[in-house]
């Protein structure tokens, strides 16, 4: 592997990590409730992202390189039947291995449930993942994969792979899911030029899963 690709993975995890340790030593410290907690690690997150694209965007494009720009409608609504196809799919598979999540939500109101997972998760990751972490590596490694015909970026993929990774404690099955939605997310931001289709998929996604039957 050459050296320029190593180097845009260790900047991929190193995005990762700058993002989320501050979120994470923030609840270790202080150990709030479940319902504090989840709102706490989005909006830590979320303000630490933000900042470095900030910090990271450059003239001409600014910000607008990392996503925040207006797509066509068409995209928006590709997002709205890709995330509903995905997260009836994957919740499906998920209920029939199911698994431990991180927090215990059993103790949330559903409007707790809908506001952290349905608005401010899908739009705290999709700025993380596709927006900062995605962009910077479309920066520094521009290769794209011939799959069933079309193309992949590596991008892309890597930071779907990366997006499974942190949803490793809630289970393999979860994890899968999260990757598949990763690549979908992936590339309608990458073909888009925005944020906005993949927060969409991302968001229709988790409403499948938040109101699937339970057993």
């Amino acid at each position: 592997m050459k050296f320029p690709k190593l180097k845009a993975i260790a900047l991929g995890v190193g995005l990762l990590v700058a993002v989320y340790i501050p979120a994470f030593v923030t609840t270790a410290l202080v150990r709030p409730r479940v319902e504090i907690a989840i709102p706490l690690i989005i909006a830590i997150t979320s303000l630490v992202a933000f900042t470095l694209v900030l910090l990271l965007s450059r003239p001409p494009a600014g910000i607008a390189e990392f996503g925040f720009r207006i797509p066509n409608t068409r995209y928006l609504a590709t997002g709205t039947a890709l995330g509903f196809t995905l997260g009836v799919a994957v919740t499906f598979l998920s209920h029939l291995f199911p698994s431990k999540p991180p927090f215990d939500v059993s103790r949330l109101a559903p409007w707790m449930i809908g506001l952290y997972f349905i608005i401010g998760s899908p739009i705290q990751e999709e700025i993380i993942f596709r927006g900062l972490i995605q962009s910077m590596l479309e920066r520094r490694w521009m290769i794209t994969f011939s799959v069933f015909g079309g193309s992949l970026s590596g991008a892309v993929a890597f930071t779907a792979v990366l997006f499974g990774i942190i949803h490793l404690e809630a289970g393999v099955a979860v994890a899968t899911g999260a990757i598949i939605l990763g690549l979908g997310a992936g590339e309608l931001r990458r073909r888009s030029g925005s944020l906005l289709p993949a927060i969409i998929v991302h968001a229709v996604f988790n409403t499948a899963d938040a109101f699937w039957p339970q057993k």
